[in-house]
C-alpha cells in the first residue's frame, strides 16, 4: 500500500498570486495536468502569520500544499512530489537527480538572493530603497551570465529535456521586467525560456492564479 494519498484526491494550493514560488507550484501542476484548487491569502497583509494558517503550516510560508492528509511547505519540495507522482519533468537516475538539483541550488544562491529581491523592491516598494538594490544587482547579473554561459550550446538546463530544473529557474527568469534586466541582453537564455513556454500546457502563472482566486 502506498504512503501518499491517491493522486486523485483533491489538491489546495494556498499561496499568493504574485508570489514566484506559489507560481512554480501552479505552472507544475498546469503543465503535468493535475487539477487543483487556489486557495489565495495576502501576505503583504500578514494572512501567513495567523494562527489559523500555522496551524496548517507552521514554517508560516507560502505556498502550502494539501492532499488528504499530506501537507507539503516547501516549493521545491513540492515540485520533486508532482514529478515523482506524476512521472513527468523528473529524473530517471540518480545521476540525473544530481543534475537537477544542482540547479535548485543555483535559483536560490543567485536568484533568490538577487534578481528575486529587486523585483519585489520594484513591484512592492516602489523602487526603492536604491542602495538595497543595488546589494543585489550583482548577484542578479552573476546569476544572469551564468545562465547565458551554460545555455550557449545546451536546449535545456540539466538534462537533454524539460526538467525540474527549469521549474526551478523560469519562472524566476519570468520577472525580468520587474527585476531591472533586459532579457535581449541574454539571447542563449531568451532562446531557452522561449523554448520553454512553447511547451504544451505552459500558462502564464500570475494571470491562471488571478483566474482561479475565489472560485
Amino acid at each position: 500500500m502506498s504512503e501518499f494519498p491517491d493522486f486523485s484526491s483533491p489538491i489546495t494550493l494556498i499561496g499568493q498570486r504574485q508570489s514566484i514560488n506559489t507560481q512554480k507550484v501552479a505552472l507544475m501542476m498546469a503543465m503535468t495536468q493535475t487539477p487543483f484548487k487556489f486557495s489565495s491569502i495576502n501576505i503583504m497583509k500578514d494572512e501567513h502569520k495567523t494562527d489559523g494558517y500555522e496551524s496548517i503550516n507552521p514554517f508560516g510560508r507560502i505556498p502550502t500544499f494539501i492532499q488528504g492528509d499530506l501537507v507539503l511547505f516547501q516549493s521545491g519540495l513540492i515540485l520533486r512530489y508532482l514529478a515523482k507522482r506524476t512521472g513527468k519533468f523528473g529524473y530517471q537516475s540518480e545521476k540525473e537527480e544530481y543534475e537537477v538539483e544542482n540547479w535548485y541550488g543555483f535559483a536560490y544562491d543567485y536568484f533568490s538572493f538577487g534578481l528575486a529581491r529587486i523585483r519585489y523592491i520594484n513591484r512592492f516598494q516602489g523602487g526603492i530603497p536604491q542602495d538595497l538594490k543595488d546589494f543585489f544587482k550583482p548577484n542578479t547579473l552573476r546569476g544572469m551570465n551564468l545562465l547565458e554561459s551554460h545555455l550557449a550550446n545546451k536546449l535545456w538546463l540539466a538534462l537533454d529535456r524539460p526538467s525540474l530544473a527549469e521549474f526551478y529557474c523560469h519562472p524566476m527568469v519570468a520577472v525580468w521586467r520587474d527585476a531591472d534586466i533586459m532579457l535581449s541582453d541574454y539571447p542563449a537564455t531568451n532562446a531557452w525560456f522561449q523554448r520553454f513556454q512553447n511547451i504544451p500546457g505552459w500558462v502564464e502563472q500570475e494571470k491562471l492564479l488571478e483566474s482561479m482566486e475565489n472560485n
